[in-house]
Parts: C-alpha cells; sequence; structure tokens
C-alpha cells in the first residue's frame, strides 16, 4: 500500500515544529540530507525528533551518497565550523571543483587547493557540481543553527520585555513598543542565499531519477513564490489553488505534553487518506485528475476537522494551515529543473506527455493566501 509521504524543502534539519505540524496527517515526513549518516542531525535533534525518527516517521533521504569520499567532505565541514566566517568567506569565493586526485591529506590547505583545480570531463564537472550543492546545504544548515539561536535568545528578551511592560504600564490602553521587531528582521535570509539553496538542493533531488514519490511542502513564502513565477514563466498561467487542511501548531516548549506520534489522523479519515495518496502518485501510479482530489478533500474536510479537535482540542494546541496548489501540465522535478537547477525554460514550451500536472504543498502558520 502506497504512504502519503511528505517532502520537506529547501532545509535539511529537521524542525520539530513543523514535523508536530506534518505528523499528525502524512505518514511519513522526508528529508532530504547531503551526507550519510550525519553527525549534525543528531547534534541538533530534539526528544521528539528522536522519536520520530524511531516511530519511522521521520526518513532521512539520501540522494547521492558520498562513499569513500565522505571523511574528506566532513573534514572541510569541521574545517568550517571551527574557523567561522572568514573560512567560510574564503570557500565562497573559490571556483568550486571536486576533489578528484588521490592526495588523502584532511588539512585545510590540502582541501582548499583541491578546490581550486578544474576539470571538463562530463563525468567529473557532475561530480564537482553535486559536491558543491553539498557544501551549500552544510553552510545553510550552519546559517540554520545559528538562526535557530538567535530566534530562541530574541524569545527570551520578548518576554522579559512583555513583562517589564507590563509592569510599567499604568493603563490597560497602552501599546507596548517592541524592542525585538527590528531584530527579527536582520536574521531574515537573503534572495541570494535562498537561491542558492534552492538551487543545491534541486541539483541533489534531480540526481535521484526515482524521486520525490510524495508531496513537495514548503514553508517558505518565498520559495513557493520562486515556484510559481518559473511556472508562470513557462506556461503562461498560475497555479491553482485546490484545496486547504488545518493542521495541529505547537508553541511553546511542551513538546511532551502537546506532540504525539500516534498513527495518522488521516487514517480515520478514508477520504483524506486517498486523497493524499493522489497528491503524490508513485511511479508505477498514473497521476489522478485535479477535480478528483480536491472533491475528496473537500468531502473530508468536515471528518478532519472533527478528528483534529478529539486528537488536538483547539484550547491546548493551535493551527496552522496546510495549502494545496495545483500547477497542470508539468511535474515536482520540472520545476525544480526549470526554476533553480537548467533555467532554460523558454515560452512555450512544455515539460512533455508524462508530465500532467502536480501538486505542491505551502504550509502557512499564519496569515492568509
Amino acid at each position: 500500500m502506497n504512504k502519503n509521504i511528505a517532502y520537506v524543502f529547501p532545509e535539511t534539519l529537521p524542525d520539530k515544529g513543523l514535523l508536530s505540524s506534518l505528523v499528525p496527517v502524512f505518514d511519513q515526513v522526508v528529508y532530504l540530507q547531503a551526507v550519510e549518516n550525519d553527525p549534525a542531525e543528531q547534534e541538533v535533534g530534539s526528544g521528539f525528533v528522536e522519536q520520530c525518527c524511531q516511530a519511522g516517521r521521520l526518513r532521512s533521504w539520501i540522494p547521492a551518497p558520498l562513499g569513500e569520499q565522505r571523511e574528506r567532505f566532513l573534514a572541510l565541514v569541521n574545517d568550517m565550523r571551527r574557523s567561522g566566517a572568514e573560512y567560510i568567506s574564503q570557500l565562497g569565493m573559490l571556483a568550486l571543483a571536486g576533489l578528484h586526485h588521490d592526495h588523502r591529506s584532511e588539512s585545510k590547505h590540502a582541501i582548499l587547493a583541491a578546490l581550486q583545480g578544474q576539470n571538463n570531463s562530463e563525468h567529473e564537472e557532475r561530480e564537482m557540481l553535486l559536491w558543491q550543492s553539498r557544501l551549500v546545504l552544510k553552510l545553510a544548515e550552519l546559517y540554520d543553527v545559528q538562526q535557530a539561536e538567535i530566534n530562541e535568545a530574541l524569545g527570551r528578551i520578548a518576554a522579559r520585555q512583555d513583562t517589564l511592560l507590563a509592569e510599567l504600564r499604568d493603563e490597560e490602553e497602552d501599546t507596548p513598543f517592541s524592542l525585538t521587531t527590528s531584530l527579527h528582521e536582520i536574521g531574515q535570509e537573503t534572495d541570494t542565499t535562498l537561491l542558492h539553496r534552492l538551487k543545491a538542493w534541486s541539483r541533489l533531488c534531480l540526481h535521484d531519477p526515482e524521486q520525490p514519490q510524495g508531496l513537495l511542502v514548503t514553508s517558505d513564502q518565498q520559495v513557493f513564490a520562486l515556484l510559481q513565477d518559473t511556472y508562470e514563466h513557462g506556461h503562461h498561467q498560475s497555479p491553482r489553488w485546490s484545496a486547504s487542511l488545518e493542521l495541529p501548531m505547537h508553541d511553546g516548549g511542551s513538546w511532551k505534553e502537546k506532540a504525539t506520534i500516534d498513527e495518522p489522523c488521516s487514517t480515520l479519515c478514508p477520504n483524506l487518506q486517498q486523497a493524499l495518496r493522489m497528491l503524490a502518485p508513485s511511479s508505477t501510479t498514473a497521476p489522478a485528475p485535479e477535480e478528483t482530489v480536491k472533491q475528496l478533500l473537500t468531502e473530508s474536510a468536515a471528518q478532519w476537522t472533527q478528528c483534529l479537535d478529539n486528537r488536538y482540542p483547539k484550547n491546548l494546541v493551535g493551527r496552522c494551515t496546510l495549502d494545496f496548489y495545483y500547477f497542470p501540465d508539468s511535474s515536482a522535478r520540472h520545476l525544480l529543473r526549470d526554476g533553480f537547477v537548467e533555467k532554460r525554460r523558454s515560452a512555450g514550451r512544455v515539460d512533455g506527455p508524462s508530465a500532467n500536472g502536480c501538486f505542491i504543498g505551502l504550509l502557512r502558520r499564519n496569515g492568509r493566501r
């Protein structure tokens, strides 16, 4: 039996907040991993993330394992961590090429020298691009970890600020000012950084001819906008919103009390379970018509809401929304390829007879479409 699978992109480190929203409805949540058996995942994993892994609800997907080059690559990443911004800047200025010689030294200077090498064969160029993509994703992970630490610190500052202002206010009508709003804006990922991350994620994803066979889900509105622009440029139309699904959203740190790893609620809603399987069919299953999927999602809405309220009461657990958008005459692989890897779509070009249409999921924590 096919599973309902959500592929989170372009992040590569599991996020407990995102997981707690997706696990109740999907059988499995998958994150692309740049390096096999990556120790970085164990370093940042929470108890909830570990539970998801042990229950088989969270899985890592490695499209291009490093094999013998793994230790060499991890040595480079560790050097990046130790040396900080200066070393990362050095790497950014290099023409990143593959490490294809027999020199086994793991020193910083040896690795940098190897990165400056040039090779012209098709195989070596492909390996070089994969190496570069892995490196970009590891840099993005360092960025994510730093941002998480900053956001946690800002949260503590905001809490202290609110407490202090509440004590100082003379009247309830007073509107407290915020010391942290401008600080939050500092940490926003730049367009250029995001494009590099998306290109790296897409390149590794497309290296595996069979994947992804699940629903691509992003929680970044900017990422979805880039996919939308790619599609509109090639097809002269916009993707269509098909349906929305309300999901639980945990706030704060009471994960032991709130986050659970039970069977997906969707198993209690046959129509929803069927619709989710149709959203992203396997390689042996033809895509279902959009109207069929939309009808099943609509018919299951009331039953799903009841299941959700029973397991995640609104007075204890917040809500977020998963929007399903349909991209006619395209596929997830074509969107990734033309949007972030090859960028060669010309006006009027179509994806071919096998591209019957695809769904992309946008998880909204707040706000409207």
